[in-house]
């Protein structure tokens, strides 16, 4: 019996003891540690807490000694070059970094997070060193290996992909069905890029109702076909040109077929090399287009050459404050300036003070000569089924949301319980 005592005892202070130790080690992190926030929406972040457990993480970046800015572009591959910028505040004031790392189309989400954590570690270095919770890092190299050439590159730097997806649905009186096939081949270096692409659209809905008569079903289909080609080529590090190629048909357009030959130029106010943080834009295209229609125009043609143009300007910001997207557009057929279609159009994320922040899209859009339209109206199942392009003179849409949050500024603890974590996709590729 006393033997049971003793070892119940000793288990007691056993458990005591680590417990103690763990809120020790939490209060030395939750005092001493830096404060970070990590500036990602897509990142899983109770996958980064597990890995990179000596910091504070923070949900507001006012609140933080460290901000962890992700901004992303596609690579030629189909994969995602991001730059981690790591912007220092309060005490690090000053102090800012920059990494950089890739993620490969085919990379799994758990080789995409280990690689993400790995560069926000390489970054977090130079600061964690300089608190009291130094001594916690652990850094290790692998043993040097025999240096490796340019790996030779059999496809030379082509990257073709085949795809196909549909999708069906369906009750007692509709269903619906939608299959989409593509194929393209892409060639991108740092002065020059090629794109081509075949698309087929195949969408058909049928509805069914009860009348006097007996059941009577509306079928509706669309059928599109795209093929597209490009060539853009660098001038220097702020302008561009290329030449664009493409051949269409639609039946929800009117359009037998049309082919389009379009050069373009384009101007960035900032160096490409800075394009992950900002850009302003400007480019201008000269559109030659052949079309054939399905039915006679409302302008009383069944086939016709058109000459457009169109001239684009776009501004985008990431800063620590949130992003920015400005832009517009203007275009017209050059028999008809009376006719000129022009657009605008904004998106945002702004952080506009501590635990508020606003999301925002709009976008209008001033519709110019509509040639494409049939002479015979539509029926009234193809604007109730949107089977046919209608005549407008405008569309618009927009969309927005807030958030405030307030209560603790620390979120270090991981509970994956019922669903809590562990399943979240890292990137939207």
């Amino acid at each position: 019996m006393r033997h049971r005592i003793i070892l119940s005892i000793l288990f007691f202070l056993l458990i005591s003891a680590s417990f103690s130790f763990a809120q020790n080690d939490q209060a030395l992190i939750k005092e001493s540690a830096p404060n970070l926030f990590v500036d990602c929406n897509y990142c899983d972040m109770n996958y980064v807490k597990e890995q990179i457990p000596i910091v504070n993480y923070v949900r507001d970046r006012k609140d933080a000694d460290i901000h962890v800015l992700y901004t992303s572009q596609n690579t030629g591959s189909g994969g995602t070059s991001y730059i981690l910028l790591f912007i220092g505040l309060n005490k690090f004031a000053g102090v800012d970094d920059t990494v950089k790392f890739m993620v490969n189309k085919t990379d799994s989400d758990d080789q995409s997070r280990i690689k993400m954590v790995k560069a926000l570690k390489m970054g977090l270095v130079r600061y964690i060193s300089k608190t009291p919770v130094a001594d916690q890092m652990d850094i290790s190299f692998p043993k040097q290996q025999q240096s490796v050439g340019q790996p030779k590159d059999d496809w030379d730097y082509w990257v073709f992909k085949l795809s196909s997806n549909g999708n069906f649905s369906g009750e007692k009186n509709y269903n619906y069905a939608s299959i989409y096939s593509s194929i393209s081949a892409n060639r991108t270096t740092e002065d020059l890029k090629l794109n081509f692409s075949l698309s087929n659209n195949y969408n058909e809905s049928n509805y069914s109702y009860d009348t006097p008569g007996g059941t009577q079903t509306i079928t509706n289909i669309t059928r599109s076909q795209y093929a597209n080609a490009s060539m853009i080529k660098a001038i220097d590090n702020n302008w561009s040109w290329g030449i664009w190629g493409s051949a269409y048909s639609s039946t929800y357009s009117n359009i037998d077929y049309s082919i389009s030959l379009s050069p373009g130029i384009e101007y960035n106010v900032f160096p490409y090399s800075e394009s992950n943080v900002h850009q302003l834009r400007i480019y201008y295209k000269l559109y030659h287009t052949y079309n054939k229609y399905v039915a006679e125009t409302f302008y009383f043609k069944k086939k016709e050459n058109l000459w457009q143009h169109t001239l684009d300007a776009s501004l985008s910001l990431v800063e620590p404050w949130g992003s920015l997207s400005i832009g517009t557009d203007l275009q017209n057929y050059l028999d008809d300036f009376s006719n000129i279609g022009y657009g605008v159009y904004s998106s945002a994320s702004l952080r506009l003070f501590k635990g508020f922040s606003l999301n925002f899209y709009v976008n209008y859009y001033r519709v110019g000569k509509q040639i494409t339209l049939p002479l015979i109206g539509a029926t009234f199942e193809e604007v109730l089924l949107r089977r046919r392009q209608l005549e407008t003179t405008y569309n618009y849409y927009a969309y927005f949301g807030i958030s405030y949050s307030f209560g603790s500024i620390f979120n270090n603890f991981v509970n994956p319980r019922f669903g809590g974590g562990g399943s979240t996709m890292i990137f939207s590729n």
